[in-house]
This record gives structure tokens, C-alpha cells and sequence, in this order.
């Protein structure tokens, strides 16, 4: 290859990766030959190319400039795999203009104006802040999220409270400190299930042993403890608000069934309690934490799904299990960034939070039915939507026959896609034949043809 065509590919590649966005300058031609070691003519020759591929323009007397892309992506999607059993989370960016099967929060959604205004004055108070910072979390954040709990019916115990880097870090904090006391290898899983539970379990060498949970159905306690005894594993990993992917709910009759099975084999449960701020009712559910009077529960949440995204907020209350966890959370990331913690802190002392959360859950209401309507339009008659209490994902079960995987890379040439339920479920377990779709990312005025064009891939004639 050319030094030219190295230079204008080099270049070519930090604007689709949006290193160089559209309006920025172009370094100039002389800066060129002296970073890249090249003659000016190569340089000439490489922007000449930049230019016929419409990414870069000429501008009189002031060098060049990277244009606005209309059909190149700035953030492409991650190549699909040769093989359907190959596909992993990652590939469901937000890329497409249509990225429904994306794990995470419409953003457009979210009022962040009032979470601003309060990182702007929590710093104020930074440099007290870091003489009293420890690595439980900032004490202000800590008592704010007590305070919300015993609002809701929810006792703490503000000893047990940790503030972790997000959700994610409760999730691997809680799994470790369980797998190390136990010994055990496995660990038994209510699917369908939060994707990143197992790619966690496989970076600890850890076996996920699966429960299926279909949605609308209780659960099989024979069953259950059927399995509890058979494996004998370290610990339940359980999503009973708003289940992931589903946005299904147990009861509390469920719930109290649960723990006290769980602490009559002395097994405790990893609660993911994530996405309960975004409840449909009344009010959020009460978690499964509620129930717990022997520490057996490691509650776990974040407010990255519904307040502030980004932040990498989350907590643990991790009962008896509270030490372990502190020490783990020492030897792994110490302490968790303070700004993000004060900001939340001020936010829910101030009760903004309140109508921010008010105003996203009646947003996602109105796309969850405004999808529901498209799809029972346009979908096949024997297709099932599980209604969720919560949350922002829509369960679509589908037709015998029809393998959402294959259909996966017909829908992303159309500009949209969808999570298959393969990616719920542990690898050897019944998936069934479903999709989990986004409906934050619905735009019922944008997106209306999507749902048509999901349906049409979904009819026997294009199955295959």
C-alpha cells in the first residue's frame, strides 16, 4: 500500500471512530509532513483522496476541514459474527438509527439540566468533601439513599451500605465475596437473565447453572430446590423488580417464598434491583431486601438506568456478607469518584430527583404504547408481548420456526435491530424463540415504518 493511500485510510479511520468530527480542522499540510514523515506532495495527494470520498473540504486560504458524514456512521457497529451461536451483546450498539435492541437508556429521554446544577454547587463543597471521603462512600450520598429507602418502606442498616463504580461493580463485588466464602463453582441463575451476569460468572471461571422463569408464570419452588440441592451453589442471582429482560415482577407472597427457601438451604441471593425507580404503578415495589432479616440478601442498584447515566453510580447492602465485600472493593477500584457521588447526593437532598423520575417513566409509558400498538398491527396473530410493569424493555415471544438470530442480520441492513433471547439464557438451556426490544429508543413519529419492516422479516417467506 501506497504512503498515500496509508495517510488518507489513517485519517479515513479517526473520523468514522469520531476522533476528527465534522467542523474540526484538519492539521495543515506542512504540520502533516513533519508528524507523518512524508513529502508534501503525499500529503496533497492524501487529502486530494479525503476529499473524493466527500469526508474532507477544501476551505480558501484556510486549509481543510472534516465534513458532515451523511451515510457513514460515525460510531459503526461492531461486524457481525460468521455464526448466529457467535453473537454477543456488543454487536447491539446505537450505531443504527433505529437501535432497539441496545441494553441502555435512551439519553434524549433523560432532563439532565437539574443533575448539572447540582454537580455545580455539590463542587463547591469538594475540598471539604475529600478530607472526609472514605472508601464506603461519601457519607452525604449514603444517608440520602437510607432516607429514600425508609420512604419506601425500607429499612437499611447504614453500616452495610457501600457505594460501588455503578451497578456492574455491586453486581461483581456481591458474586466474588459469595463464590470466595462458599467454595462453591456455581452459581444458580433466574433466567432470562441481565446478558453481562454471565460474561462475569465466566471471568471468574464460575458455572451459571439456569432457572427458566417464563414471564407470567409464579415460581416453581419444587423446582428450584430440586436444583438448590442438586448443584449446591454459592449463591441465587435474582432480578425480582422489573426482571431484565422481561419487566416482569414477583409478588411479594413470591418474594418472602423465595428468601426463606434460599436461607432454609443457606444460600444467599444477589438481588439486581436496578431498574425499580422506573415503575408503571402507584409506587416502586417493595425489593427482596425488605424481606430479609439474616443479612442473606446483597442487594444491589444504580441510579446509571434511570437518573444519571454515566455517572457510574451504584450501591451494595450486602448484610452479613458486608465485610467481605469492603475488603474486595479495597483490592479492586479503593474508592469511587467523588463529584458523581456529591452531585447525587445534593440532587436527593433538594428532591429534584422526584419529578425527573416522574417525567421519564410517563415517556417511556407513552413509547411502550405506542410500540405495543405498532406491534399488534403489524406483527404476526400468534406472537405474545409480555407487558412489563417497568423498566424500558418489551418481551416478544415469536412464531415456531422463526429464528430471531438469523433474521438479526436481515434487521440490521434495514437500520435497526433487536436483542434474540438466546442472549438471556446459559448456554445449553432452552431459550424459547423471543426478542427483547428498547422502547426508549421508539420514536412514534420517526420510527413507524420500523415495526412494519420488523414484521415483514418475521413472515415465513423471509425466515430463511
Amino acid at each position: 500500500m501506497s504512503k498515500t493511500s496509508q495517510l488518507s485510510q489513517r485519517f479515513r479511520h479517526a473520523i468514522e471512530q469520531g476522533h476528527l468530527r465534522p467542523g474540526d480542522r484538519m492539521p495543515s499540510l506542512r504540520k502533516l509532513c513533519l508528524d507523518h514523515k512524508v513529502s508534501i506532495t503525499t500529503a496533497q495527494r492524501a487529502y486530494a483522496e479525503l476529499e473524493k470520498q466527500g469526508l474532507i473540504e477544501s476551505l480558501p486560504r484556510s486549509g481543510f476541514r472534516v465534513l458532515g458524514l451523511s451515510s457513514l456512521s460515525l460510531r459503526q457497529a461492531p461486524p457481525l459474527p460468521d455464526h448466529p451461536g457467535e453473537f454477543r451483546a456488543e454487536h447491539l450498539t446505537m450505531a443504527l438509527p433505529m437501535p432497539w435492541g441496545c441494553p441502555f437508556m435512551n439519553p434524549v429521554l433523560i432532563n439532565t439540566t437539574p443533575l448539572t446544577r447540582a454537580l455545580t454547587r455539590a463542587l463547591s463543597d469538594y475540598r471539604y468533601a475529600l478530607s472526609s471521603t472514605d472508601s464506603e462512600g461519601y457519607e452525604g450520598l449514603r444517608r440520602e439513599l437510607a432516607l429514600r429507602y425508609l420512604a419506601q418502606g425500607v429499612e437499611l442498616d447504614g453500616e452495610e451500605m457501600l457505594i460501588t463504580c455503578g451497578g456492574m461493580e455491586a453486581l461483581n463485588l456481591a458474586i466474588r465475596a459469595v463464590a470466595r466464602l462458599s467454595g462453591s463453582d456455581c452459581m444458580l441463575v433466574i433466567t432470562p437473565a441481565f446478558p453481562p451476569i454471565f460474561e462475569q460468572l465466566e471471568q471468574l471461571a464460575l458455572r451459571p447453572v439456569g432457572f427458566n422463569c417464563p414471564p407470567g408464570q409464579p415460581l416453581d419452588l419444587e423446582r428450584l430446590e430440586a436444583l438448590l440441592i442438586q448443584h449446591q451453589p454459592a449463591a441465587i442471582i435474582a432480578m425480582p423488580n422489573f426482571q431484565h429482560p422481561t419487566g416482569q415482577v414477583m409478588s411479594d407472597s413470591q418474594k418472602a417464598a423465595l428468601l426463606a427457601l434460599a436461607e432454609r438451604h443457606r444460600v444467599p441471593i444477589i438481588e439486581d434491583d436496578t431498574y425499580r425507580e422506573l415503575y408503571f404503578g402507584e409506587g416502586a415495589p417493595l425489593p427482596l431486601k425488605a424481606f430479609d432479616q439474616r443479612g442473606s440478601v446483597l442487594h444491589c442498584s444504580s441510579f446509571s438506568k434511570s437518573l444519571a447515566p454515566g455517572y457510574r453510580v451504584g450501591w451494595i447492602a450486602a448484610g452479613r456478607f458486608r465485610d467481605s465485600v469492603m475488603g474486595l472493593k479495597l483490592c479492586s477500584s479503593l474508592a469511587t469518584p467523588l463529584p458523581s457521588q456529591m452531585a447525587l447526593a445534593r440532587l436527593l437532598a433538594g428532591g429534584h430527583h422526584e419529578d425527573m423520575l416522574s417525567l421519564l417513566r410517563q415517556r417511556l409509558q407513552n413509547n411502550l404504547a405506542a410500540l405495543q400498538q405498532q406491534i399488534a398491527t403489524h406483527f404476526p396473530a400468534d406472537c405474545r408481548m409480555a407487558l412489563p410493569l417497568g423498566g424500558y424493555f418489551l418481551w416478544v415471544e415469536l412464531p415456531p420456526g422463526v429464528d430471531c438470530r438469523r433474521l438479526l442480520p436481515m434487521a440490521m441492513q434495514q437500520g435497526l435491530h433487536f436483542a434474540p433471547s438466546q442472549l438471556f439464557h446459559t448456554p445449553g438451556q432452552d431459550a424459547g424463540n423471543a426478542m427483547r426490544l428498547n422502547f426508549s429508543f421508539y420514536d412514534p413519529l420517526q420510527q413507524r415504518s420500523g415495526v412494519p419492516l420488523l414484521a415483514e422479516l418475521l413472515s415465513p417467506a423471509s425466515a430463511y
